[in-house]
């Protein structure tokens, strides 16, 4: 019985392990707008979010995608009579990952999935007539 318990708190405790990998996980969904100085939206943009080791192209604005939280993201859009300003978007750190302080391998298992870090949920890139 002494067993048991021992081996359901050790199993307990490893599941707390990687605790933003379990709770944020290691994706995220980002709403991506892309619109001109007038804050209208650009009709046949086309964009690719690059971060790191993914791509992800659409044409469909605004879109909603599906990210790996492992890099910086940037993105290039283009639309027919515009030029893109700059956008590229860092990582804020997930505060999901604080509940690791008592179970330090769970830092590098947040670390190295990149669930430690987090997108903004809204993007808005701007371009201007060129």
């Amino acid at each position: 019985m002494k067993k048991m318990k021992y081996s359901l708190v050790a199993s307990g405790l490893l599941l707390l392990t990687g605790c933003a990998s379990v709770i944020s996980g290691t994706s995220q969904e980002v709403q991506v707008k892309v619109v001109d100085a007038d804050n209208t939206i650009v009709k046949h943009a086309t964009c690719m979010v690059t971060n790191g080791s993914s791509d992800y192209e659409f044409d469909v604005n605004p879109a909603s995608i599906m990210v790996n939280k492992n890099a910086p993201l940037v993105i290039k859009c283009r639309a027919k009579g515009y030029k893109q300003k700059g956008a590229s978007f860092g990582k804020n750190f997930d505060t999901t990952t604080l509940a690791n302080v008592l179970f330090w391998p769970g830092f590098l298992i947040d670390g190295m999935s990149g669930s430690m870090h987090k997108y903004p949920s809204h993007i808005i890139v701007e371009m201007q007539k060129s």
